[in-house]
């Protein structure tokens, strides 16, 4: 004891609050909330307002406040008082002793203590900042005058050359006004188009440089005023810059120099200029729309209808597969067969349909190869014959020396009968058909004068029948999609159209010869090759069905379960994805997989393409199959499948989806382990054992448990540790495979208290982490194993084995 009297801790802290509201920069008050007399004004408000405190003890807020009577403050603290507000904030004027008055900035709130409750207000005097406030005002208006009252048009741009003024005479000027331009590239607004009519690119805008070069520019040019005339302009354009010298924009000043250019007896010139220049590219683009016209109609029509026929096909997969899956439950009811067949034929035309719009949109999948047309024409007399019946005279002529050409032959048949069965119809069923092959040279004239045709050497088939021919109105629509002079529900019109878009795709020419009463000749020109023709190599049926591994990638969720439950039915294992994105995790997740069998058009970032080259980096080796209704550009490149990929087209059937996964896997090298076959066997001892699998990703977790119950007798899941607990608490699972990083924490914890709390439990750690390192970091003993990922079948049957040894 050093002999001094303690003060109570609660005195010693009212004191130093007092002091400190004492010496507060801001003006404090605390007043009665019943007679609203002041109890407390700290040093800082007595000094400003001039009184003392025992003065001001006597006085009341509205005495200090001019703009406020006693009534009137009463209404404003109502809500504190009865409790609706906590805080009251407000801006009005203070009187101070000598009269003068100051702007103040009031934060008020009612304390409620044991005894009476009090107001405390915390004031701020805005005073300067109601002065600066008022200072910019009075310069804003100013300016305001100055630019709106000046006769040049004014323009200022942000940092992103968006418009934010415009002064009255820039609205004058450009027919505008500001709320129009306002947050728009001016240039888009006013200086988008050349006088003759053609786009005014902003690269090429003298004005716009002035931002990004950081000069200043000057000149003439020629604006668009909001009725669409042009006017001509002087300008002039500065780049603005804050205080730190940073530009931050651009200024535009501009005049409407019409009289300037009349007085230098340039307006007339001008005038006669942009006249000429409008007349020649409005000429120009008359050309040109000519010439492009019909190929801008097909790739607008082959875009829409690529676009169908995709969809179309995926509805006919999903319908065809169903009707052969079904086909396979019904047994012998002949009725049942019958209609299933009957529709079957329905998804079949379907599908030809679809392939029609898809020829004529150049977007199907060629395979071309050196083909002899002689040979091809030849092969096709019986099947022409009974096509077109026997009142039609077919005769053949074949040119000697007949070159290759470079085509898909399945299409060039196609090609040969619709023209054949097209001839037929026009000859009513009676007449001679020509066909004609021989070696043909386009030279650099005829090419000249046929825009979509290169010169050089081509090998020519002709058609040509003894009908009623056409007018030369009819020649020009006969190649058009949907267009067809026959009765309804006699043709779709698609016929030609497929002819056109298959020849334009494989890299030649059509030319169409007619004349009424007198037949018509349809030439195709097929680009030459001087490669060989591969000898045909018979081909023998693949044997259907396996137990290999194939993961499917289908956005379209019935289509993806008919294509599962097919394979599944052939005995293959099947894995499933709805995006490449889930298929890449499949993959990278270690599950050994055989095939990769993918739809070529995929939403998300990562493309089918992609999804297969990086798949393969993962597994090399791993086969990859391609489906699609529509292939875009995504395999399909000049209107060929790129090398060394294969596609499967839908729709398919379900004996052509086995034939083509068949030999796929089949091409493998005899004698190589299958990546999804393993080649450890079962062992007793997994069969009753229970496996708690703890994995967020549920794509991988799936593939997994998938693997795993070829092997043990039950698998649990769960992916989060709050899962595994509430499994753990209601199970006693004899084993854990666990993911670390878990969404809601790591799974060193849970590992820890269960080879403390259960050492019968055998664990093993799924890793992408280095082995011996996650071992030593964490002080794993023998009793834990570690699954390194990624991972195949065969080491997760290790893994399990290895769990199981006591």
């Amino acid at each position: 004891m050093n002999g001094k009297a303690q003060r109570p801790a609660s005195q010693m802290t009212s004191e130093r609050l007092g002091q400190i509201v004492e010496d507060s920069s801001a003006e404090t008050y605390l007043f009665s909330s019943t007679d609203f007399r002041f109890v407390l004004v700290n040093r800082g408000a007595r000094e400003n307002l001039g009184y003392s405190l025992e003065e001001l003890e006597q006085l009341t807020p509205w005495d200090l406040k001019p703009s406020f009577k006693r009534e009137t403050f009463l209404g404003l603290v109502a809500p504190l008082l009865e409790g609706r507000r906590e805080v009251l904030s407000f801006e009005t004027v203070h009187r101070r002793k000598d009269g003068s008055l100051y702007d103040v900035s009031v934060q008020l709130q009612l304390v409620r203590t044991d005894e009476e409750p009090l107001f405390f207000a915390a004031i701020r005097d805005v005073t300067e900042q109601k002065q600066t406030e008022r200072d910019l005002k009075r310069v804003t208006a100013r300016l305001d005058a100055i630019l709106n009252n000046t006769t040049m048009s004014v323009f200022l741009m942000d940092d992103r050359q968006h418009c934010v003024f415009m002064n009255k005479a820039a609205e004058q000027m450009t027919g505008y006004t500001l709320a129009e331009t306002q947050g728009r590239p001016l240039h888009d607004v006013i200086h988008h188009t050349y006088p003759d009519g053609r786009p005014f690119p902003l690269s090429e805008c003298e004005i716009d440089r002035a931002f990004p070069d950081n000069y200043q520019t000057q000149g003439e040019e020629v604006f668009v005023h909001k009725d669409g005339s042009f006017y001509p302009v002087g300008f002039t354009a500065s780049p603005m810059r804050d205080e730190t010298g940073k530009i931050v924009g651009t200024v535009i000043e501009a005049r409407e120099i019409s009289e300037e250019l009349k007085a230098r007896g340039a307006l007339n010139a001008f005038n006669e200029a942009l006249q000429a220049r409008v007349e020649q590219a409005l000429e120009e683009r008359r050309q040109i729309e000519s010439q492009l016209l019909q190929s801008q109609k097909m790739e607008a029509v082959g875009q829409l209808t690529g676009g169908i026929a995709h969809d179309f096909n995926n509805l006919l997969q999903v319908i065809g597969g169903n009707l052969e899956l079904l086909k396979r439950d019904i047994g012998t009811d002949e009725r049942a067969q019958t209609c299933l067949n009957h529709a079957l034929e329905g998804v079949e035309r379907g599908a030809k349909l679809a392939s029609q719009l898809l020829a004529f949109g150049r977007q199907q999948p060629l395979q071309p190869k050196p083909t002899h047309i002689g040979r091809l024409v030849r092969g096709m007399s019986d099947m022409l014959t009974r096509s077109l019946g026997e009142r039609i005279e077919i005769e053949t002529v074949v040119g000697a020396g007949l070159w290759n050409c470079l085509v898909d032959p399945v299409q060039v048949e196609n090609a040969i009968l619709n023209l054949a069965i097209n001839g037929r119809d026009a000859m009513d069923g009676e007449g001679k058909l020509t066909i004609e092959a021989g070696n043909a040279f386009v030279d650099d004239r005829y090419a000249a004068d046929n825009e979509d045709v290169r010169a050089g050497q081509y090998v020519m088939l002709a058609v040509t029948d003894t009908g009623r021919g056409m007018s030369p109105d009819l020649q020009k629509k006969v190649f058009d999609p949907f267009f067809t002079t026959k009765a309804p529900g006699q043709g779709t019109g698609l016929g030609l159209s497929m002819v056109y878009g298959f020849v334009k795709q494989t890299g030649g020419h059509v030319k169409l010869y007619s004349e009424e009463g007198q037949g018509t000749t349809v030439r195709l020109y097929l680009p030459r090759t001087r490669a060989e023709e591969a000898a045909p190599v018979p081909r023998a049926l693949a044997t259907l069905g396996g137990t290999e591994t194939i993961l499917v990638v289908e956005d379209e969720q019935t289509v993806r379960s008919t294509a599962v439950e097919m394979l599944g039915e052939l005995g293959y294992k099947v894995l499933e994805a709805g995006n490449a994105e889930d298929a890449m995790a499949v993959i990278n997740s270690g599950v050994a997989v055989d095939l990769l069998f993918t739809d070529v058009v995929m939403p998300g970032k990562l493309r089918s393409v992609e999804l297969a080259r990086l798949a393969r980096e993962k597994q090399p080796g791993l086969n990859v199959l391609f489906t699609s209704g529509y292939t875009e550009n995504a395999i399909v490149h000049s209107g060929r499948l790129d090398h060394d990929v294969e596609l499967l087209s839908k729709p398919y059937s379900r004996e052509q989806l086995a034939d083509k996964v068949r030999r796929l896997l089949d091409s493998a090298v005899d004698g190589a382990q299958k990546p999804g076959q393993g080649a450890v066997s079962g062992q007793a001892s997994l069969q009753h054992v229970t496996l708690l699998i703890l994995e967020d990703e549920a794509i991988i977790r799936k593939a997994l448990a998938q693997m795993a119950k070829d092997w043990v007798g039950r698998v649990l899941e769960a992916g989060s540790l709050a899962e595994a607990a509430a499994i753990l608490t209601a199970e006693s699972p004899d084993m854990l495979i666990a993911d670390l990083t878990l969404p809601d924490g790591s799974a060193i914890e849970l590992v820890n208290t269960l080879r403390r709390e259960r050492p019968a439990l055998r664990i093993i750690i799924a890793s992408g982490a280095d082995r011996d390192a996650l071992i030593a970091e964490h002080a794993f003993d023998d009793s834990v194993q570690v699954l390194q990922k990624p991972y195949d079948q065969t080491m997760v049957k290790q893994c399990l084995l290895a769990a199981c040894d006591p």
